[in-house]
């Protein structure tokens, strides 16, 4: 995600799978001192929560659209993002888990 042509891409999919409240990434390879200058140039406006509290490479995010989408978090490590999704206007709530599964086997298997 360090490459202004993979932000259109993204902005693409986005729009093409009419993904316009929430979703997740795994992978970035975003350096944590550029994740929010690298996740305000993807989706202004939109907000985002990452696990580099967890893991120094921060494999996952979570974006969603804060207009339209209420996300509280109620776990989290450096395999997984685990929360609440509440689309406002639908009154419509679920519960979501953004899972990286580390290539470690044995990292793999406390996941």
């Amino acid at each position: 995600m360090n490459d202004p042509i993979k932000h259109s891409e993204l902005r693409r999919l986005i729009h093409q799978e009419r993904m316009v409240f929430f979703f997740g990434l795994v992978e970035t390879r975003v350096r944590d001192k550029n994740k929010d200058n690298v996740s305000q140039l993807l989706l202004r406006n939109w907000s985002f929560l990452y696990n580099y509290d967890f893991s120094c490479h921060g494999h996952i995010w979570v974006c969603w659209n804060a207009d339209v989408v209420k996300v509280d978090v109620f776990r989290m490590s450096d395999q997984a993002i685990h929360g609440f999704v509440n689309i406002l206007a639908m009154n419509f709530c679920f519960n979501t888990s953004i899972i990286y599964g580390d290539n470690n086997a044995s990292l793999c298997e406390a996941l």
